[in-house]
Protein backbone atom coordinates (compact mmCIF):
# COMPACT_ATOMS: atom_id res chain seq x y z
CA UNK A 1 0.00 0.00 0.00
CA UNK A 2 3.10 2.49 0.79
CA UNK A 3 4.23 1.90 -2.56
CA UNK A 4 1.19 2.46 -4.56
CA UNK A 5 0.95 5.57 -2.51
CA UNK A 6 4.46 6.61 -3.11
CA UNK A 7 3.96 5.72 -6.77
CA UNK A 8 1.11 7.76 -7.09
CA UNK A 9 2.59 10.76 -5.36
CA UNK A 10 5.47 10.82 -8.06
CA UNK A 11 2.67 10.78 -10.54
CA UNK A 12 1.10 13.69 -9.51
CA UNK A 13 4.70 15.42 -9.36
CA UNK A 14 5.84 14.64 -12.40
CA UNK A 15 2.58 16.23 -13.93
CA UNK A 16 2.91 19.52 -11.86
CA UNK A 17 6.44 19.67 -13.11
CA UNK A 18 5.67 19.70 -16.95
CA UNK A 19 3.26 21.40 -17.03
CA UNK A 20 4.10 24.29 -19.65
CA UNK A 21 4.80 27.70 -18.73
CA UNK A 22 3.14 30.79 -20.69
CA UNK A 23 5.83 32.86 -22.53
CA UNK A 24 5.48 36.07 -22.14
CA UNK A 25 8.23 37.34 -24.87
CA UNK A 26 7.73 40.02 -27.13
CA UNK A 27 9.10 40.37 -30.86
CA UNK A 28 10.95 43.92 -30.82
CA UNK A 29 12.81 44.27 -34.22
CA UNK A 30 12.83 48.39 -33.96
CA UNK A 31 15.23 50.51 -35.56
CA UNK A 32 13.43 53.61 -36.21
CA UNK A 33 12.64 54.71 -32.90
CA UNK A 34 15.08 55.74 -30.00
CA UNK A 35 16.88 52.97 -28.17
CA UNK A 36 14.33 52.77 -25.36
CA UNK A 37 10.31 53.25 -25.72
CA UNK A 38 7.85 53.04 -22.90
CA UNK A 39 6.19 50.43 -21.68
CA UNK A 40 3.44 49.13 -19.23
CA UNK A 41 2.72 45.30 -17.84
CA UNK A 42 0.09 44.32 -15.49
CA UNK A 43 1.24 43.15 -11.92
CA UNK A 44 -1.23 41.01 -10.58
CA UNK A 45 0.10 40.88 -6.96
CA UNK A 46 0.53 37.36 -5.44
CA UNK A 47 -0.35 38.18 -2.09
CA UNK A 48 -1.91 41.04 0.51
CA UNK A 49 1.02 44.29 -0.35
CA UNK A 50 1.56 47.98 -0.60
CA UNK A 51 1.60 51.02 -3.30
CA UNK A 52 4.76 50.82 -2.01
CA UNK A 53 6.53 47.73 -2.25
CA UNK A 54 5.38 47.21 -5.62
CA UNK A 55 6.99 50.27 -6.21
CA UNK A 56 9.81 49.47 -4.99
CA UNK A 57 10.17 45.38 -6.33
CA UNK A 58 9.47 47.18 -9.55
CA UNK A 59 12.41 49.92 -9.17
CA UNK A 60 9.77 52.58 -10.35
CA UNK A 61 11.59 55.98 -9.41
CA UNK A 62 8.70 58.09 -8.27
CA UNK A 63 5.48 57.06 -7.00
CA UNK A 64 3.32 59.40 -8.85
CA UNK A 65 4.86 57.74 -11.84
CA UNK A 66 2.87 54.62 -10.64
CA UNK A 67 -0.46 56.75 -9.44
CA UNK A 68 -0.41 57.84 -13.00
CA UNK A 69 -0.34 54.91 -14.74
CA UNK A 70 -3.40 53.50 -12.30
CA UNK A 71 -5.22 56.94 -12.33
CA UNK A 72 -5.23 57.02 -9.06
CA UNK A 73 -5.31 60.34 -7.54
CA UNK A 74 -1.75 61.65 -6.68
CA UNK A 75 -2.94 62.34 -3.20
CA UNK A 76 -3.01 58.56 -2.79
CA UNK A 77 -0.64 56.97 0.11
CA UNK A 78 2.18 54.77 -0.55
CA UNK A 79 0.66 52.52 2.19
CA UNK A 80 -2.60 52.25 0.89
CA UNK A 81 -3.05 48.59 0.33
CA UNK A 82 -3.24 46.46 -2.53
CA UNK A 83 -5.18 43.00 -2.14
CA UNK A 84 -3.81 39.76 -3.50
CA UNK A 85 -4.70 39.35 -7.09
CA UNK A 86 -5.54 42.65 -7.64
CA UNK A 87 -4.18 43.89 -10.81
CA UNK A 88 -1.61 47.02 -10.87
CA UNK A 89 -0.18 48.60 -14.24
CA UNK A 90 3.70 49.10 -14.03
CA UNK A 91 5.08 51.66 -16.36
CA UNK A 92 9.02 50.90 -17.43
CA UNK A 93 11.03 51.67 -20.25
CA UNK A 94 11.75 49.13 -23.02
CA UNK A 95 14.84 47.93 -25.66
CA UNK A 96 14.64 46.22 -28.58
CA UNK A 97 17.64 42.90 -27.94
CA UNK A 98 18.14 40.22 -30.17
CA UNK A 99 14.46 41.03 -31.91
CA UNK A 100 12.93 40.18 -28.55
CA UNK A 101 11.41 43.77 -25.78
CA UNK A 102 12.93 43.08 -22.76
CA UNK A 103 12.72 45.97 -19.74
CA UNK A 104 16.06 48.22 -19.97
CA UNK A 105 17.92 46.67 -17.19
CA UNK A 106 15.48 47.24 -14.75
CA UNK A 107 13.66 46.45 -12.13
CA UNK A 108 16.96 44.82 -10.12
CA UNK A 109 15.79 42.37 -7.68
CA UNK A 110 18.05 41.44 -4.37
CA UNK A 111 17.87 37.86 -3.65
CA UNK A 112 16.89 37.03 -0.24
CA UNK A 113 17.58 33.70 1.80
CA UNK A 114 15.52 31.00 0.35
CA UNK A 115 15.06 32.34 -2.94
CA UNK A 116 15.20 30.12 -5.78
CA UNK A 117 14.79 31.89 -9.35
CA UNK A 118 11.99 29.29 -9.91
CA UNK A 119 10.50 31.53 -6.93
CA UNK A 120 11.29 34.42 -8.17
CA UNK A 121 10.22 34.24 -11.50
CA UNK A 122 6.95 33.02 -11.02
CA UNK A 123 5.90 33.74 -7.13
CA UNK A 124 7.93 37.03 -6.59
CA UNK A 125 6.96 38.38 -10.08
CA UNK A 126 3.78 36.49 -10.69
CA UNK A 127 4.84 34.89 -13.85
CA UNK A 128 6.03 37.88 -16.08
CA UNK A 129 8.98 35.97 -16.55
CA UNK A 130 10.28 32.50 -16.46
CA UNK A 131 13.36 31.56 -14.56
CA UNK A 132 15.77 30.61 -17.57
CA UNK A 133 14.65 34.15 -18.91
CA UNK A 134 16.41 35.24 -15.67
CA UNK A 135 18.88 33.26 -15.96
CA UNK A 136 19.99 34.19 -19.60
CA UNK A 137 20.39 37.90 -19.28
CA UNK A 138 22.19 37.28 -15.72
CA UNK A 139 24.29 34.87 -17.27
CA UNK A 140 23.92 32.71 -14.51
CA UNK A 141 25.66 29.32 -15.52
CA UNK A 142 23.35 26.68 -12.73
CA UNK A 143 20.01 28.32 -12.05
CA UNK A 144 20.71 26.48 -8.65
CA UNK A 145 23.54 28.59 -7.72
CA UNK A 146 22.54 32.33 -6.54
CA UNK A 147 23.37 34.16 -2.92
CA UNK A 148 21.87 35.90 -0.53
CA UNK A 149 22.28 39.72 -1.79
CA UNK A 150 23.08 38.81 -5.56
CA UNK A 151 21.27 41.54 -7.60
CA UNK A 152 19.74 40.22 -10.91
CA UNK A 153 18.01 42.05 -14.02
CA UNK A 154 14.25 40.84 -14.24
CA UNK A 155 13.57 41.58 -18.10
CA UNK A 156 10.03 42.23 -18.14
CA UNK A 157 8.39 41.35 -21.96
CA UNK A 158 7.79 44.60 -23.99
CA UNK A 159 8.32 46.11 -27.78
CA UNK A 160 9.39 48.89 -29.44
CA UNK A 161 7.79 48.41 -32.49
CA UNK A 162 5.58 50.06 -34.81
CA UNK A 163 2.27 48.15 -35.66
CA UNK A 164 -0.13 48.90 -38.75
CA UNK A 165 2.56 51.34 -39.44
CA UNK A 166 1.54 53.62 -36.48
CA UNK A 167 3.55 54.18 -32.80
CA UNK A 168 2.39 52.60 -30.65
CA UNK A 169 2.91 51.74 -26.64
CA UNK A 170 2.81 48.13 -26.05
CA UNK A 171 0.97 46.87 -23.27
CA UNK A 172 1.16 43.62 -21.51
CA UNK A 173 -2.25 42.84 -20.52
CA UNK A 174 -1.96 39.73 -18.45
CA UNK A 175 -5.53 37.70 -19.52
CA UNK A 176 -7.86 37.65 -16.77
CA UNK A 177 -10.10 34.16 -16.83
CA UNK A 178 -13.04 34.29 -19.12
CA UNK A 179 -11.83 36.75 -21.46
CA UNK A 180 -10.93 36.21 -25.52
CA UNK A 181 -9.09 37.72 -27.88
CA UNK A 182 -12.10 39.34 -29.42
CA UNK A 183 -13.07 41.09 -25.65
CA UNK A 184 -9.58 42.42 -25.18
CA UNK A 185 -9.01 43.74 -28.49
CA UNK A 186 -12.53 46.08 -28.30
CA UNK A 187 -11.71 46.84 -24.80
CA UNK A 188 -8.19 48.39 -26.15
CA UNK A 189 -9.44 49.47 -29.09
CA UNK A 190 -7.76 47.16 -31.54
CA UNK A 191 -8.53 44.18 -33.97
CA UNK A 192 -8.25 40.46 -33.25
CA UNK A 193 -6.58 39.95 -36.20
CA UNK A 194 -3.72 42.20 -35.01
CA UNK A 195 -3.63 40.44 -31.31
CA UNK A 196 -3.04 37.27 -32.76
CA UNK A 197 -0.12 38.20 -35.07
CA UNK A 198 1.77 39.73 -32.46
CA UNK A 199 1.76 37.08 -30.07
CA UNK A 200 1.52 34.11 -32.56
CA UNK A 201 -1.46 32.70 -31.72
CA UNK A 202 -2.84 30.87 -34.36
CA UNK A 203 -6.31 29.52 -33.33
CA UNK A 204 -8.22 32.52 -30.63
CA UNK A 205 -9.98 29.32 -28.45
CA UNK A 206 -5.84 28.53 -27.18
CA UNK A 207 -5.76 31.56 -25.53
CA UNK A 208 -4.96 31.19 -21.92
CA UNK A 209 -5.46 32.77 -18.16
CA UNK A 210 -2.70 34.64 -16.97
CA UNK A 211 -0.90 34.93 -20.59
CA UNK A 212 0.53 38.13 -20.90
CA UNK A 213 -0.81 39.00 -24.12
CA UNK A 214 1.07 42.13 -26.55
CA UNK A 215 -1.60 44.90 -26.54
CA UNK A 216 -1.00 48.08 -28.89
CA UNK A 217 -2.11 51.06 -27.57
CA UNK A 218 -2.40 54.34 -30.34
CA UNK A 219 -4.48 57.44 -31.25
CA UNK A 220 -4.39 59.42 -28.01
CA UNK A 221 -1.54 61.44 -27.37
CA UNK A 222 -1.31 62.24 -23.41
CA UNK A 223 1.12 64.62 -21.62
CA UNK A 224 2.43 62.77 -18.20
CA UNK A 225 3.18 65.28 -15.43
CA UNK A 226 6.68 65.57 -17.20
CA UNK A 227 5.38 66.30 -20.51
CA UNK A 228 6.63 63.62 -21.94
CA UNK A 229 3.92 62.29 -24.59
CA UNK A 230 2.69 58.63 -24.82
CA UNK A 231 -0.27 57.09 -27.17
CA UNK A 232 -2.90 55.62 -26.30
CA UNK A 233 -6.37 54.60 -27.61
CA UNK A 234 -9.78 56.19 -26.84
CA UNK A 235 -11.00 53.40 -24.76
CA UNK A 236 -7.90 53.05 -23.11
CA UNK A 237 -8.04 57.00 -22.04
CA UNK A 238 -9.59 56.30 -18.39
CA UNK A 239 -7.75 53.58 -17.54
CA UNK A 240 -3.95 54.78 -18.92
CA UNK A 241 -3.97 58.67 -17.87
CA UNK A 242 -1.22 61.07 -16.67
CA UNK A 243 1.65 58.14 -17.11
CA UNK A 244 5.27 59.12 -16.52
CA UNK A 245 7.87 56.19 -17.98
CA UNK A 246 11.20 56.43 -15.49
CA UNK A 247 14.17 56.93 -17.35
Amino acid sequence: MGSATLLLALFFLSVLTTVPKVQAAFTCNSTTRSTTCSALIDYVSPNTTTLSAIQTLFDVKNLRTLLGANSLPTSTSPNQSVAAKDKIVIPFRCRCSNGTGISNHRPVYTVQKDDGLYHIAAEVFAGLVTYQEIQAVNNISDANLIEVGQELWIPLPCSCDEVNGSKVVHYGHVVEAGSSVELIAEEYGTTQETLLRLNGITDPKNLQAGAVLDVPLKGLLLFSYFSKPLFFNLSALFRFRNIEVDE
